[in-house]
């Protein structure tokens, strides 16, 4: 299996606009956030928990924390995919973990690990998933443990010194 066959299905396709590139002449770090954001909307469609579940129940994922890593710059015009894995889940929370490619070059761009909320959207308030997303978040699930262990997962932010003993 190919790393990128490691990753997880694809869940956008893009490619990089000029007004996303920064005066570092590279793609601004919120659009690797917007990116990520469609991916996950994306994925979220994928099993009936996107905008018409949220009109009709009320009901909406809420991303509680992320952490970015930044690995490889885009230009404009780069041709980028996300491919999406599902990490764990329990009754209201779901952790999955996205990485952006290069479509062409096949470089890892930038991850992110993230840890979303099942929300009652009228009330604000953290709600369980019904059994039948349950079920389906489950399957996914299933299918996604295939996939090893990303290995930025977990990973805590800060400056890495020297041991000075």
């Amino acid at each position: 299996m190919s790393h990128e066959e490691q990753y997880g299905p694809v869940m956008l396709e893009a490619t990089v606009k000029e007004e996303w590139i920064d005066f570092n002449g590279h793609m601004n770090m919120a659009y690797y956030i917007l990116l990520f954001d469609q991916a996950m909307n994306n994925f979220l469609e994928t099993v009936d928990l996107g905008l018409d579940y949220v009109r009709t129940n009320h009901r909406s994922m809420f991303a509680l924390e992320n952490h970015v890593t930044y690995q490889h710059e885009l230009n404009q015009g780069a041709p980028v995919k996300v491919h999406f894995q599902f990490l764990d889940m329990d009754s209201k929370f779901i952790h999955y973990f996205m990485r952006l490619v290069h479509k062409d070059e096949h470089l890892l761009s930038a991850t992110m690990e993230q840890i979303s909320l099942h929300v009652d959207v009228d009330e604000r308030r953290p709600t369980r998933f019904s059994d039948e997303k349950l079920k389906a978040l489950r399957e996914v699930y299933e299918q996604h443990q295939q996939y090893p262990a990303p290995r930025e997962k977990g990973r805590s932010i800060g400056i890495r010194r020297p041991d000075r003993r």
